[in-house]
Order: C-alpha cells, then sequence, then structure tokens
C-alpha cells in the first residue's frame, strides 16, 4: 500500500521529487517544499505530497472552491492591481495638473500651469502631492510623482 516508510531523509525526498538534493534544499529555503520535522532530519511524505499538490494546482480549498495556486494568483493580481491604481481619486484637472509637473520641472507657478488656478493646488497640496514654496512655487512631492506615473499607466491603458 506505501511506496516504504512514511519519513524519509534529505536525498530520499529528493529523489521522490525527482530533483538533486543541493534543488531540494533550495526548494526547503525557499518555501517551495515543507521544512524537516522538527528535531529530526526526516520529511514527511504526505506533507511533500500535499505541497506538491499544492503547487501543480491539484489541492482544493472546501471553502473557496479554489486551489492554493489560484488563490496566490488571485491575490498577487489584486496586489499588482491596487499597486497601479491611482490612489488619491483627483478630478481630470488635478490628474492632468500632476503629470505635467511631473514631467516638466519648469511648470513651477499658477501663471505657467495652463487652466490650473488656487483651488486645485490646494487640493493638491492637502493631499500631500505637491508642496507650496515661499515664493508662491509649487514642487511636487515623492508622493506626487509617484501618481503621476499611476494616472499615466492608467491613462496608457487600452
Amino acid at each position: 500500500m506505501t511506496d516504504g516508510p512514511r519519513l524519509i531523509g534529505r536525498a530520499e525526498a529528493a529523489a521522490y521529487c525527482g530533483v538533486t538534493p543541493t534543488c531540494f534544499s533550495m526548494w526547503v529555503a525557499s518555501h517551495i517544499m515543507p521544512p524537516a520535522i522538527p528535531g529530526t532530519r526526516k520529511w514527511d511524505r504526505r506533507a511533500i505530497d500535499a505541497k506538491l499538490d499544492e503547487i501543480s494546482g491539484l489541492s482544493i480549498k472546501a471553502e473557496s472552491g479554489e486551489t492554493g495556486l489560484q488563490k496566490w494568483r488571485r491575490e498577487r493580481d489584486k496586489r499588482n492591481e491596487d499597486a497601479d491604481r491611482p490612489k488619491h481619486g483627483l478630478d481630470k484637472r488635478a490628474a492632468e495638473t500632476l503629470v505635467a509637473m511631473s514631467y516638466n520641472t519648469e511648470l513651477k507657478t499658477l501663471d505657467v500651469l495652463p487652466g490650473v488656478g488656487p483651488a486645485t493646488m490646494k487640493m493638491l497640496i492637502r493631499k500631500g502631492l505637491v508642496n507650496e514654496e515661499p515664493d508662491e512655487q509649487f514642487l511636487i512631492t515623492e508622493a506626487g510623482h509617484a501618481e503621476a506615473v499611476r494616472i499615466l499607466a492608467k491613462m496608457m491603458q487600452p
């Protein structure tokens, strides 16, 4: 019924997975494979099977109906989507102003920012995207640059 003992050493575990012992150790170190049972240098064959099932998408979680791999991909895509989405809810004028200021360092005063008034700049300052200097110049912050990049990426999407 079983193919040998349930607990196996590193060489046997590697052979069981079809990789070299060095590769298996790297998998353990990078959490691809489970660690050895605490206090031993033995791996549980069933834990290896469960991890391989999860990696290959065979294990299904009863409550969600998705595999571990599907869950990981969904969570990764959500993180990436959130990272790329503009975060400050700017109106069109404010977004365009921020992008323009980010890519043209000469746009520092209201007289050279076409169509931009004090209300738009106050809103950008309040959100921490622009700082007002004492000489009535406005400088974009790091957060402003990051938001400008996200806005531009969103504008470029098909």
